[in-house]
């Protein structure tokens, strides 16, 4: 009987960094957050075997790399940031830094069951979005 274990990963984002931490390992990664640092994190998470991959929701800097680990097979989850707060307030974590964040995201990814995971966002609606959200800007504004 073969068993087969799934290795979860637990990316922080930074607008020039990626710090990266694998669940329940010592394995460690920093690269930076373009092009150049998106393939070397890619090469690097398939020799971990890593097939699930979290990451913090950060203003943008995280949608290229998210964009690039979907591309590539991974299965991504997008956390927001009050998400992971609460993570670290149950698992009673003070200390914060970007090397404890990432192994913290890796715990919560490996918590989340599959049927609490979402589909990747329709490509063809990625053109919409930024107007969408200035409607939605406007509207507020409006009701002010």
């Amino acid at each position: 009987m073969s068993q087969s274990i799934m290795a979860y990963a637990g990316i922080d984002t930074g607008k020039h960094k990626l710090d990266v931490a694998v669940h329940g390992a010592k394995a460690r990664l920093q690269v930076t957050n373009d092009e150049a640092g998106h393939a070397k994190l890619v090469t690097w998470l398939r020799r971990q075997r890593v097939r699930r991959a979290g990451i913090e929701a950060s203003g943008g800097y995280e949608k290229a790399v998210v964009a690039r680990l979907r591309q590539d097979g991974f299965e991504v989850v997008v956390f927001q940031p009050a998400q992971v707060r609460a993570y670290a307030r149950y698992r009673l974590q003070r200390a914060k830094n970007d090397r404890i964040d990432a192994t913290l995201i890796a715990a919560c990814t490996a918590d989340c069951e599959a049927e609490d995971i979402h589909a990747p966002p329709d490509p063809r609606l990625a053109a919409q979005a930024a107007h969408l959200t200035l409607i939605e800007q406007i509207t507020e504004d409006v009701a002010r």
